[in-house]
């Protein structure tokens, strides 16, 4: 069953450029190395371009442990929690109900 998750977190304003280049790394690492991972997207906010919110579907609960235990991934968290002025914290998810060509596409795999 597929394991969903959003991490909402604010970065340093003077820390924008940093944050930005280790998500672009992360997500680099995350498609080249985690075929379990359906979907890591990463979005800013139009209004407050400090904010982010990061929303992640896993093919399962092994995909997700997989990913969370990747070395990249430690060291991205390490990183994050220097650039942020609070803690991230993620928040787990149930799927209720959707639509639409991408889950579509998700649901063929």
């Amino acid at each position: 069953m597929k394991e969903y998750v959003i991490i909402p977190f604010q970065v340093k304003e003077d820390r924008l450029d940093e944050a930005k280049q280790a998500i672009n790394e992360l997500i680099s690492k995350v498609r080249e190395k985690e075929p379990g991972t359906l979907l890591y997207q990463s979005l800013q906010l139009k209004k407050d371009p400090t904010s982010f919110i990061h929303f992640i579907i896993f093919a399962d609960h092994n995909a997700h442990i997989e990913h969370r235990s990747a070395i990249y991934v430690i060291d991205f968290v390490r990183k994050l929690y220097d650039l942020c002025p609070n803690e991230p914290f993620p928040l787990f998810l149930d799927n209720f109900d959707s639509c639409g060509i991408a889950v579509e596409a998700m649901e063929r795999k």
